[in-house]
């Protein structure tokens, strides 16, 4: 049995991890699920929920909304934002590294100086401040270097995601999908995306969270047990 979503939801309660679940029916019959594994250990209260419903509602929304022209503008344009930001950000690597080289040349210039017997408290506390200024310089260098990637172009980009949605289902959740929170009443899918981020951004607890979509979506489906479809509706969100 493949389970789509293995390895990608979340619970938006505890935090642990939703996993794959396998119960047999009093006839017999096999259901599938997905459980919050806090659930599991009785101190959550998510529910479980079909892993047929879960997987149809996320795969044919991913692939419904990432189709359309606006949908994927959004996306593109965002992710050109981002970049624009790292490439503001190399600028202030420039600036640091400009003031590293002149703090390098007078801390040179200074020790040349105090080998050659100009030694007083005025050069060693000069000394002092030059070398402390100097490794913070190389702290923040490295700090703002990480944060740099190769920029793509607007077509690269687009790319990504369309070639994607070409992809088999267990595929396309694969390259497309980083997390899944879910609720109860609500499901948040964050995706991946083709450029680098900075070091600030890890998970959904820790992006930026940029909002491309979202819905309030009804769903009817039959349960075995009972005579009348059941009904959900939940809150629908896509995030980069």
């Amino acid at each position: 049995m493949t389970y789509l979503l293995r390895h990608k939801l979340r619970c938006g309660y505890c935090g642990q991890s939703v996993n794959a679940e396998c119960g047999t029916s009093q006839n017999g019959e096999k259901k599938y699920y997905y459980k919050c594994l806090g659930r599991k250990h009785r101190n959550c209260h998510k529910k479980p929920i079909r892993k047929e419903i879960l997987e149809e509602l996320v795969l044919d929304k991913i692939i419904a909304e990432l189709s359309r022209p606006q949908i994927m503008d959004s996306i593109v344009q965002e992710l050109m934002r981002r970049q624009e930001q790292q490439a503001r950000e190399a600028s202030a690597l420039h600036m640091i590294l400009k003031e590293k080289k002149q703090v390098d040349t007078a801390l040179n210039n200074l020790v040349a100086a105090i080998e050659q017997g100009i030694i007083s408290n005025t050069t060693n506390r000069r000394l002092h401040e030059l070398e402390t200024r100097q490794a913070e310089l190389e702290r923040q260098a490295l700090i703002e270097k990480s944060k740099l990637a190769v920029q793509l172009p607007e077509a690269i980009i687009r790319k990504f995601y369309t070639k994607a949605l070409e992809m088999e289902p267990r595929l396309l959740i694969d390259c497309l999908v980083k997390e899944i929170l879910l609720y109860d009443d609500k499901i948040e899918i964050y995706f991946n995306s083709p450029i680098k981020p900075s070091p600030a951004e890890g998970g959904p607890d820790e992006s930026q969270g940029f909002l491309f979509y979202t819905e309030d979506i009804r769903i009817a489906f039959k349960d075995p047990h009972r005579s009348e479809l059941t009904r959900i509706e939940v809150q629908f969100e896509m995030k980069l």
